[in-house]
């Protein structure tokens, strides 16, 4: 117990103790990942900001910008910004934990590693890419519950996009304040909130449903025209059923009909034959199609739709569930698709479509 008291009063009275040394070491790994999450730079760009320009930032009214180079942008120079509240606050934090770790020392980087040989050196290095995973995997199960995941500066990109973009910003302003183009902001960092995922969910499975409804509201309408995909009780007058669809209805193409509010599905053999056929030949194409992505996107919601409808009329009676198996086997097995469907899968395979 002596000996644990004379090691107390040592620590405590030791400013530069190796215990204060460790905690200091991660909380300066701690404002190096809050600000990495306040800026969306890559972890490259990050270890570049510069400690002059921090202190500029600081000072100045107007800038509040640090400047990175984006290696795999043929060296383009890049700029972020720390915001004039929080963020500048949270600078001034640091600077002033960053001048205590250093004792007067220098170093050009904003932020750094502080070396160790058994206890610090009193030498430091650039930050490694990895920073933030070494910080998690410190505080994960001390001070971090251990089935919290780790937050991927990537990850952080993206969220920091998905609240631009919710927040209205454009396309291009989001894109330039995370330093990429249009392109890459849209195919790489567009990922819909939470909310947002559930609403468009709702709204998919209202248009599936509201398909399947058609079915069993218009069944025994005699006046709708026959189609190659059911009937239709306004032809040439196409009218989407929804704001969003996977295929605008076009009268002159067959794909589009099940997205139309026109559309008319009888829950007899000949329009589920056709609906049958028609899926038949679309998963023919997502399977065969060298652009796998674009025929995922275009067929795969149309699938999905199809597949909706006939459970719709298998489900009505014992009969009808009889009727769309036997269907399915004359198609999926025997291969035999309604004229028209036929007609248009040979088309597909002369072209080398599928095979």
């Amino acid at each position: 117990m002596d000996d644990a008291l004379v090691n107390l009063d040592y620590a405590n009275s030791n400013f530069r103790h190796e215990y204060r040394l460790r905690l200091s070491a991660l909380a300066s790994k701690a404002y190096a990942c809050v600000f990495l999450a306040i800026t969306g730079a890559s972890p490259t760009e990050f270890a570049q900001f510069d400690y002059d320009e921090a202190i500029e930032v600081e000072r100045s009214l107007v800038k509040k910008e640090f400047s990175a180079v984006k290696f795999r942008a043929r060296g383009k120079k890049t700029r972020y910004a720390i915001g004039r509240n929080n963020g500048l606050s949270l600078l001034r934090e640091y600077l002033t934990l960053r001048a205590w770790i250093l004792n007067g020392e220098n170093f050009d980087y904003l932020f750094f590693s502080m070396d160790r040989s058994g206890g610090y050196t009193g030498t430091y290095s650039r930050l490694s890419n990895e920073f933030c995973t070494t910080l998690y995997r410190t505080i994960s199960g001390v001070y971090l519950d251990s089935t919290c995941p780790n937050i991927t500066s990537r990850t952080l990109r993206k969220f920091k996009s998905v609240i631009l973009h919710g927040l209205g910003f454009s396309p291009a302003t989001v894109a330039d304040v995370l330093n990429h183009t249009v392109s890459t902001n849209v195919s790489e960092y567009a990922q819909a909130n939470v909310d947002q995922q559930q609403s468009e969910f709702e709204g998919y499975w209202q248009s599936v449903r509201r398909a399947a409804e058609m079915m069993r509201e218009r069944a025994q309408q005699d006046d709708a025209l026959a189609t190659a995909s059911g009937h239709c009780n306004a032809f040439n007058n196409p009218i989407p059923e929804g704001a969003a669809v996977a295929i605008q209805p076009n009268c002159k193409t067959q794909y589009g009909c099940l997205y139309c509010t026109h559309y008319v599905c009888h829950s007899d053999e000949e329009d589920v034959h056709k609906l049958t056929s028609l899926q038949y030949v679309i998963n023919a194409v997502r399977d065969a199609s060298r652009d796998f992505q674009h025929a995922e996107t275009l067929y795969r919601d149309l699938s999905i739709r199809i597949v909706f409808i006939l459970d719709g009329i298998a489900a009505r009676s014992d009969a009808s569930a009889e009727l769309v198996a036997m269907i399915k086997r004359v198609v999926h097995e025997r291969g035999e698709l309604t004229p028209f469907w036929e007609r248009r899968l040979q088309r597909y395979e002369k072209l080398g479509v599928v095979f």
